[in-house]
């Protein structure tokens, strides 16, 4: 029987075939036909419900975190060295019930969204102090907030034990303060640089444009003396379980304010004079951060980055831009405004997959539904990527030329082939069964010359090896 490749495709299968698998993790066989009915609408549908998902409920809670890390720390030598051992357990345990969402839950969107803001704040493994929170605090800061204003999730984050610990402002004392008038001050500057140079603005240090919107060193001590008094609660005052108004996204119940090591002057901070006002100064400040307009650009043009292509096109970060501010830093119409962008769904458009998105995507494309999360880890690990293996913000390659090295590249092609061959060693079928699965995985993305690869292939598993190594399955 010939095989032809068909003239055209519809418009909607091609969106669907976008939607499948540049903003999720790859289609299943026989899912880009259901999501061609709306392919945005598809996506926008998996940010109902339920903010954590039913399997991660039931996970430790950062209260009780940050007494098991206190104990251990308390104890110190052989104790404080077998809490961080549990700690790599435990968190791997985790990841290997997240992952399993991806591959095998009705959101993979949501999981993808989730996976960028954890980058994004760098609650990882690779520190010391955060990573026996990496996982709770994506589940109580990002999960919660994927969806509401963008100052929503940085308050959250901000007063989340992992960034105050690691930064030390527990430890921070403003000279001018009720404490700070008997001892020498000591205020601790990480967190507001952070804020200002990873989480908001970006790089800055120049002159001060027009918006008031760069920051300078002035800026950075400014915050930083707002930040005081941003503390945890003492051992003493944490209750066994928190009341429920404080499991609410915006009042972690570890985070306490110190009146007694904040500055109690005016602060001059970006351009505009803060009455002293206790712990309202930080939390005005980060709303007048999250609403700059250079700061929704920043935010649009990372996430088209790590959506879209290493280097997107002004008009899907200009799309992202303008949903982020149109209701004062609105992070559900930023992902409204992708879903509706022309832009954001042009076929032209790469990325290269990581080591994480190519493991979840050939386990999707086979229909593989494990019931542990270990294998995929594993797998990924071998491509060479850990889990939530960074210390800071931003600090995961996602760039072609990382993933492409030459070395790691054979590797991706070595593990294609063998996980193909091994998951179809029993199918007879032949070019028929190969085009099949090629047109259900991918798609319009499957181009003419990968078709005619696929049409003389000996058997499934040959198929199947030769479509995962194809430059459409390869890239997103």
């Amino acid at each position: 029987m010939t095989l032809a490749y068909p003239e055209s495709f519809p418009q909607s299968r091609i969106a669907a075939a976008m939607a499948a698998t540049r903003f999720g993790y790859g289609a299943r066989p026989g899912e880009i036909p259901y999501i061609a009915d709306d392919p945005g609408g598809w996506l926008l549908s998996q940010l109902e419900g339920d903010a954590v998902p039913d399997p991660l409920k039931s996970l430790p809670k950062t209260p009780a975190i940050l007494r098991a890390t206190r104990e251990a720390e308390a104890q110190g030598g052989e104790a404080l060295r077998r809490y961080r051992q549990q700690v790599w357990i435990d968190q791997h345990r985790e990841a290997a019930q997240t992952i399993l969402l991806a591959v095998n839950g009705p959101d993979p969107f949501r999981e993808r969204l989730v996976r960028f803001w954890g980058e994004f704040f760098g609650v990882g493994l690779a520190h010391p102090v955060t990573a026996p929170f990496a996982h709770a605090f994506e589940r109580e800061v990002i999960r919660p907030n994927l969806t509401r204003r963008f100052y929503d999730m940085m308050l959250a984050a901000v007063r989340h034990p992992a960034l105050i610990l690691k930064h030390d402002n527990h430890r921070s004392l403003a000279k001018r303060s009720p404490a700070g008038r008997d001892r020498v001050g000591n205020l601790e500057t990480g967190l507001a640089r952070t804020i200002l140079e990873d989480l908001t603005i970006g790089p800055g240090g120049g002159e001060r444009g027009r918006e008031g919107s760069n920051w300078r060193e002035p800026d950075v001590l400014a915050l930083a003396n707002m930040l005081t008094g941003w503390t945890v609660r003492d051992a003493a005052d944490e209750p066994e379980t928190a009341p429920a108004v404080e499991r609410a996204p915006l009042l972690p119940s570890t985070f306490r304010f110190d009146a007694d090591v904040h500055a109690e002057e005016s602060k001059y901070f970006l351009g505009r004079n803060y009455p002293a006002a206790g712990v309202l100064e930080a939390e005005a400040a980060l709303d007048t951060l999250t609403r700059l307009p250079n700061v929704a650009r920043r935010l649009a043009r990372l996430m088209a980055r790590a959506l879209v292509a290493d280097d997107p096109p002004d008009a899907v970060v200009e799309d992202l831009a303008e949903g982020y501010a149109q209701y004062g830093g609105s992070l559900g119409s930023m992902i409204t405004a992708l879903a509706d962008s022309n832009a954001a769904f042009e076929p032209a458009l790469r990325k290269v997959k990581r080591p994480d998105d190519l493991v979840i995507s050939v386990y999707r494309a086979l229909a593989i539904r494990p019931e542990r999360g270990d294998a995929l880890l594993r797998d990924i690990a071998m491509l060479g990527m850990g889990v939530k293996d960074y210390a800071a913000p931003l600090s995961v390659p996602s760039g072609a030329n990382h993933w492409l090295e030459p070395g790691r590249f054979a590797d991706r092609l070595d593990w294609c082939a063998a996980t193909a061959v091994r998951a179809l060693q029993t199918d007879p079928g032949g070019p028929e069964a190969a085009l099949a699965l090629g047109f259900d995985v991918l798609g319009p993305r499957l181009g003419p010359q990968t078709f005619r690869r696929l049409s003389v292939a000996l058997d499934a598993g040959e198929s199947a090896a030769l479509l995962f190594a194809s430059p459409e399955f390869q890239t997103r």
